[in-house]
């Protein structure tokens, strides 16, 4: 004869790298390289959409302390549409594509004094 009791544990086990937030399992230890492809084009679009939008409202590129306010925007963009990742692996990896975006914009070589060739 089997026996038809349901298999239950008596309690959840302690997860090393995982924790349960709202029903859903989350793992902690989660890496930038483990978002799909899409959610990283998404991330890096609107960090290009806050970086425009901090340069439009001070008139000048997010460095140092002020790039943390767009890094903190995008996280919360992040939060909002439910992607999990660390906001410490999200921060390291915004920080350098807005790093990026200061290098490309034309306010960099204003920032270091360099003046157009054509002058």
């Amino acid at each position: 004869m089997v026996s038809e009791t349901p298999h239950k544990r008596e309690e959840e086990a302690p997860m090393k790298n995982h924790v349960k937030v709202d029903g859903k399992l989350l793992q902690t230890n989660k890496k930038w390289s483990h978002l799909k492809n899409s959610q990283k084009a998404w991330i890096f679009e609107i960090t290009k959409e806050e970086h425009a939008a901090y340069i439009k409202t001070y008139g000048k590129l997010p460095m140092k302390q002020s790039k943390q306010i767009v890094v903190d925007k995008v996280y919360s963009r992040i939060r909002e549409r439910e992607i999990w990742i660390p906001c410490d692996e999200a921060a390291v990896n915004i920080g350098k594509y807005i790093d990026r975006e200061n290098r490309k914009s034309p306010l960099s070589h204003l920032a270091k004094g360099v003046t157009d060739p054509g002058d």
